[in-house]
């Protein structure tokens, strides 16, 4: 690799091979000239040197040419990250439309065709090897295209504890077993009354008791299906917790199945990002901070990892502040250290939207740290501003 100095960059300048920031993150194709915008941010965030195997090939005088070329990359890049995004949607709307009809046909019939599910889950496989980053973008997905939380939980569990398990490398039969677990995870609570777990206020002990129950209700419910003994178990001890603390026979950590651990890690961190009736979502970062915190005494600490690498400690999706005031989304996790993610820079210190939305690597000085995670409400402010620029 040859080094660039950044000082040595002038406008309209082209490359004849790549041009990297390190050795992981391309900054220009050859087809892509050197901008104004993108001088002024390898300044601003002190990067001296960039890398290429090739050398410059000239610049471009002409600033009309230069301008369209630029604004042609940038909107490349945004298609390509509409396009992964909409073929996540589209796909946790048809996953999401036949959930609801399994969950429904086993409540009124009790009916469950475990070779369709088989197949369904199948294809999410195939779907998360292909678009894994922007599938587990939560935050810049609707998953609640039904007001049925049941469904909704046990869809959005279902992809994340099929990205722990390829993360863990389990081999495709028990991924499949462990699809088909998560996605009837919750099918005891169809059997309890909907006024007790669709209740807004606090449940009283009763109310616990009955919500509690929905494990060993679910688990009796699938016996008669001739299910995997292990998908039985996910579903059954996907509530108990490493010190014997959770429902419902009170096992400790080196009692509770594998399925069961992977489950609670994925159901548990969908439940504290998902609406419920009786509180509103909580950020990604807080919810997976906060079962870190509990992960002794809650949850198994192969699986957080596993999580951990999926989503970094911002997770997949989330809006955040940097130290220079810039605004961007978290797009990519950071094997090496998960408190650095790459990120996309979206608006600038002013709220000014970036024609360039350059990826960047975040890191831990002055100007790329992360400083602040935006709430829910914020994130819906920054997208109601894109949207407005991008309509004008």
């Amino acid at each position: 690799m040859n080094r660039i100095e950044s000082k040595s960059l002038k406008e309209g300048m082209f490359f004849e091979s790549p041009v990297f920031l390190n050795e992981n993150y391309i900054l220009l194709t050859p087809d892509i000239p050197v901008s104004k915008e993108l001088i002024s941010h390898l300044k601003k965030w002190g990067f001296s040197e960039l890398q290429t195997e090739g050398s410059p090939i000239g610049r471009e005088t002409a600033a009309q040419t230069s301008s369209s070329v630029a604004k042609g990359a940038t909107l490349d890049q945004g298609i390509k990250d509409r396009e992964g995004l909409a073929r996540a949607q589209k796909f946790y709307n048809e996953l999401t439309v036949f959930a609801k009809k399994v969950l429904n046909r086993f409540k009124d019939d009790n009916i469950l065709n475990i070779s369709i599910i088989t197949e369904e889950v199948k294809k999410a496989i195939t779907i998360l090897r292909n678009d894994e980053n922007y599938m587990l973008r939560f935050q810049e997905l609707n998953q609640e295209t039904t007001k049925d939380y049941n469904v909704n939980h046990s869809v959005r569990s279902m992809i994340l504890a099929l990205a722990i398990g390829e993360k863990l490398k389990m081999p495709n039969h028990k991924l499949i077993e462990l699809g088909i677990a998560t996605m009837l995870h919750e099918v005891g609570m169809l059997q309890i009354p909907s006024r007790i777990y669709q209740k807004e206020g606090k449940l009283s002990d009763a109310e616990k008791k009955v919500i509690n129950a929905h494990t060993l209700l679910g688990f009796r419910a699938l016996k008669e299906f001739s299910l995997p003994r292990d998908v039985l178990l996910g579903i059954l001890e996907h509530h108990e917790r490493n010190d014997g603390s959770g429902y419902p026979q009170g096992l400790d950590a080196s009692k509770i199945s594998r399925f069961g651990k992977i489950i609670a890690v994925a159901c548990s961190y969908d439940a504290q990002i998902s609406n419920r009736p009786f509180r509103s979502s909580r950020d990604a970062h807080t919810s997976l901070t906060g079962m870190l915190k509990e992960m002794r005494s809650h949850y198994d600490e192969e699986i957080m990892k596993a999580l951990l690498s999926l989503l970094s400690i911002y997770p997949l999706g989330s809006y955040v502040v940097l130290e220079n005031k810039y605004t961007a989304v978290v797009v990519e996790t950071n094997a090496a250290d998960f408190r650095y993610p790459v990120v996309k820079l979206l608006l600038d210190a002013n709220q000014n939207q970036l024609q360039d939305q350059i990826v960047i690597q975040t890191k831990d000085d002055n100007e790329l740290r992360i400083t602040t995670v935006l709430n829910n409400r914020e994130i819906l402010t920054i997208k109601e501003k894109i949207q407005q620029a991008k309509d004008s």
